[in-house]
């Protein structure tokens, strides 16, 4: 679901990523898309940032490599209006760069985040069920004050998964199911939301997560996330590692990971 990106021109934004915005937010992202180079120019400015090339990848968001005054490059993230910010920086600053990126510098107003840049941010789509319980388990802290829950964050998606169009009959299996997790008791932890392949990099200090989707709720949903991997190949091998690496419930993970099959 969630996010990256010269310049001062309409291409700052790949193409695949502005037909993207244009599409899914309408008038409110094309205004965005045509406020954003000025964005990023007055945020450099104000930052004392030289602008690199855009790190491409995500959809929602722009996000640049750039240069600082010191002479160490970092990434900006200017994020679009749909996207959390706060809430994003509020989860970096209780992580504090602990397999997350640091967060460097933020201006809520202009969605604007200074990220840590990883290095040298190969995909962790091959990190086993050990790297990935490594990384939730740092993670997992109790959630700052604040944030939304985990429950308002399936339900938004399972909204809009209606909205495009998905079937009745999985979208009231899937409500069910939320209803009847949230039925057994849980210890409520900071969530990353959006936590499957895309969003896992190997660095020089090991696996980290990015771009995440803060709120605060069940951990298994994380591991659930990183099982149903985007429908990839391999996601019974991968629930039984995550299982058996964190001790989590399996049948909680599994479901856990079938909503998320239903709002994609």
């Amino acid at each position: 679901m969630m996010l990256p990106m010269g310049f001062l021109r309409a291409e700052t934004v790949e193409e695949t990523s502005r037909a993207f915005i244009a599409r899914h937010f309408g008038a409110e992202g094309r205004t965005w898309l045509a406020q954003l180079p000025s964005t990023l120019a007055e945020v450099a400015q104000r930052w004392e940032l030289e602008i690199g090339p855009p790190l491409h990848g995500g959809l929602m968001s722009a996000v640049q490599l750039v240069t600082r005054a010191d002479g160490t490059t970092a990434v900006l993230k200017i994020a679009g209006p749909w996207s959390p910010t706060q809430d994003e920086a509020a989860a970096l600053q209780t992580w504090a760069g602990s397999s997350t990126p640091a967060l460097l510098a933020t201006d809520t107003a202009s969605r604007a985040l200074l990220l840590e840049r990883i290095e040298p941010a190969t995909s962790g789509a091959d990190a086993t069920g050990d790297d990935v319980a490594k990384v939730l388990r740092v993670l997992h802290l109790p959630p700052p004050a604040g944030l939304p829950s985990l429950h308002d964050l399936v339900l938004e998606r399972l909204e809009t998964a209606r909205r495009a169009g998905r079937q009745r009959h999985k979208l009231a299996w899937a409500l069910a199911k939320v209803a009847e997790l949230e039925e057994s008791p849980t210890t409520h932890v900071l969530v990353h939301g959006d936590f499957d392949e895309r969003n896992l990099l190997w660095s020089t200090r090991g696996l980290v997560a990015i771009d995440p989707w803060p709120c605060a709720g069940d951990g298994a949903y994380d591991a659930a996330y990183w099982v149903h991997g985007n429908r990839r190949p391999g996601r019974r091998a991968r629930l039984d590692a995550i299982v058996a690496a964190t001790g989590w419930p399996r049948d909680r993970v599994r479901d856990w990971a079938a909503v998320i099959g239903v709002h994609g």
